[in-house]
């Protein structure tokens, strides 16, 4: 038997399909903000892929603000990702070794005093060497360090509110191996993630930092390799990116 229905009927089911479709669209008017909202909360300000090729002078910033790096001469480019080659504390080889990412006018590389995050991916055999930093054990406005010693990583946020240091724990990083590396900082603490676990966290405030030094990729910028050790890393590193927020 087929059913017939009355136009008051179709009346009826129209109104409550016009009804249901009103209600999900006012459903996703109302998340899309709350979704927006969540993707802006970070920032990227840097993202250094190390993608150049062999004889390169330029790191690209990809993050869309344009904070590029110099390569120094002594650092070799074209395997996709930046190789360092050697261990040393030899002054008289300045800036060759490094990568080094001029400070921003904008105050947009330095860490103020909100979140921060420092994440990169490296590789390396050798137990020593200052990885990536900002500032130095004088500098004013502070300093943020990722150092090798003995085998393991560390980050380290100085500031005029004291020092907070997080590490890599039991985790052997100088096994030539690749490790990913996350530092994140708050206000109130600095915690180490290595290959995706947590394996450090230091609970201290980290006050504000801010200094007018360059991001130094591989060693120190200002050393003399006598009162002031240079540090200069020996490994691999694939990229380098920070994210503020």
């Amino acid at each position: 038997m087929r059913t017939r229905w009355t136009s008051e009927e179709g009346d009826f089911v129209m109104h409550r399909y016009a009804h249901a479709a009103a209600a999900a669209g006012a459903a996703l008017m109302l998340a899309a903000p709350m979704a927006v909202t969540s993707a802006s909360a970070s920032t990227g300000v840097l993202d250094l892929e190390l993608n150049e090729a062999k004889g390169a002078s330029t790191a690209v910033d990809t993050s869309g603000h344009h904070h590029n790096g110099r390569i120094g001469s002594l650092v070799h480019m074209g395997g996709g990702h930046a190789t360092f080659p050697l261990e040393s504390k030899d002054a008289a080889l300045g800036s060759a070794p490094l990568i080094e990412v001029p400070d921003a006018r904008d105050g947009s590389l330095d860490p103020g005093s909100g979140a921060f995050t420092i994440a990169m991916r490296y590789r390396t055999t050798h137990a020593f060497g200052n990885v990536l930093q900002k500032g130095q054990a004088t500098s004013s406005g502070g300093q943020v360090k990722l150092q090798a010693p003995g085998g393991s990583i560390t980050c380290m946020f100085k500031t005029a509110a004291g020092t907070a240091t997080a590490g890599s724990g039991s985790v052997d990083m100088d096994n030539g191996a690749w490790h990913t590396v996350r530092c994140v900082r708050t206000s109130s603490s600095v915690t180490m993630y290595v290959d995706g676990k947590q394996t450090g966290k230091s609970t201290h405030a980290t006050g504000k930092l801010d200094n007018s030094m360059p991001w130094s990729i591989g060693g120190k910028t200002a050393c003399n390799g006598d009162r002031v050790d240079c540090d200069y890393f020996a490994g691999d590193i694939d990229y380098v990116r920070l994210t503020k927020g």
